[in-house]
Order: structure tokens, then C-alpha cells, then sequence
């Protein structure tokens, strides 16, 4: 099981079922961007802002929640990769 769909199981991120494939690539596509921006500048990201999440994943409809169990999701498995690699401050996420 991936990181995010660790999240999205603790964190309550999935109802019916409906919005859950696109949420979770969505969500593996955000947080490969930050670890590419890492990679790319040799340098520390920041932390994900719920707007920055709420933005990557406004493209897709969730009918059953207000998104807050998807943004903490995502979160949890943002600051879950970051512990499994050692980093607190900047972004590690898994391969």
C-alpha cells in the first residue's frame, strides 16, 4: 500500500468510492512534484498548504465530503514520507 492510500484509510479520506482512484493519483502526483522540486533545487520544501491542496485536487468531484478528510489525507501521507526518510523540515516522499 502507498503512502496515500495509508492516508486516505487513516485519515477517513474515502466514502462512497466514486472520487477515490482520481484523488489518489492526484495526490501521488502532488507529491512527486514537491520531490521533484527538491531534487531539482537541492534545497528544502516547505510543507504543503491545505490551499496548495485543495487547489491540486480541485479538478476532481468528491460528492459525499467537504474535501477535509482528502486534504487531511494527502497531509498525512505528506508528513509520513517525510518520517519514514528522517526529514521533518523539507519533503522526502517514497519511491
Amino acid at each position: 500500500m502507498t503512502r496515500c492510500q495509508e492516508g486516505f484509510a487513516e485519515e477517513h479520506g474515502v466514502q462512497c468510492g466514486f472520487c477515490t482512484p482520481g484523488m489518489l493519483m492526484t495526490a501521488r502526483a502532488l507529491l512527486d512534484r514537491q520531490l521533484a522540486r527538491v531534487e531539482a533545487d537541492s534545497q528544502v520544501v516547505e510543507r504543503l498548504t491545505d490551499d496548495e491542496i485543495r487547489e491540486a485536487i480541485s479538478g476532481q468531484i468528491c460528492r459525499c465530503t467537504g474535501y477535509t478528510t482528502i486534504v487531511r489525507s494527502i497531509r498525512w501521507a505528506e508528513e509520513h514520507s517525510r518520517r519514514q526518510e528522517g526529514d521533518r523540515d523539507g519533503i522526502a516522499i517514497e519511491g
